[in-house]
């Protein structure tokens, strides 16, 4: 009666052990989308325009479809040296709740200019605040309902205008 009892309990265990295996997630060898940033520099002086070039490129062989439940589609944020977000203001940019898509073509990229002026706000802007110098990182992401990813941070120093 023992041994009958005692594989009755153990009968379950392999398929238990089978259901906690983690499925085959296949592998692809780089990215699908990756971002990187570039700067005319990494000095940037208050109140100067400058430019931050933000391009996403496919290493798919047919175009990339990315969607988003929002306007807003690359984000790029600046953070202070003690890591506060302070472009957008507090970290939360302004999107308008409209989806919408950007297409990356078949071996291809998309890039997408923001001008910073050393405020919190990249151009054209309403009213802003301007920054005190310093040392910032600049960041990229897209975060998407179908896919998200992100350029790491890139150290700049935001100066005062020459006298």
């Amino acid at each position: 009666m023992t041994r009958r009892w005692f594989s009755l309990i153990l009968a379950p265990i392999p398929f238990l052990l089978g259901c906690a295996q983690d499925p085959v997630i296949p592998k692809i060898g780089a990215d699908p989308i990756v971002l990187t940033m570039a700067f005319s520099t990494k000095t940037f002086i208050i109140g100067k325009p400058d430019t931050i070039s933000v391009t996403a490129t496919s290493s798919f062989e047919q175009a990339a479809i990315i969607r988003f439940d929002t306007d807003c589609q690359i984000l790029v944020t600046i953070r202070s040296a003690a890591g506060t977000a302070v472009v957008p203001p507090n970290g939360r940019p302004t999107c308008i709740p409209l989806e919408s898509t950007l297409t990356v073509p078949a071996l291809g990229s998309v890039t997408r200019r923001f001008v910073w002026t050393g405020n919190d706000r990249f151009l054209p802007a309403g009213s802003t605040t301007v920054l005190p110098a310093g040392t910032y990182f600049i960041s990229a992401a897209i975060n998407a309902l179908n896919y998200s990813t992100l350029a790491a941070a890139v150290k700049v120093d935001l100066v005062d205008p020459p006298k």
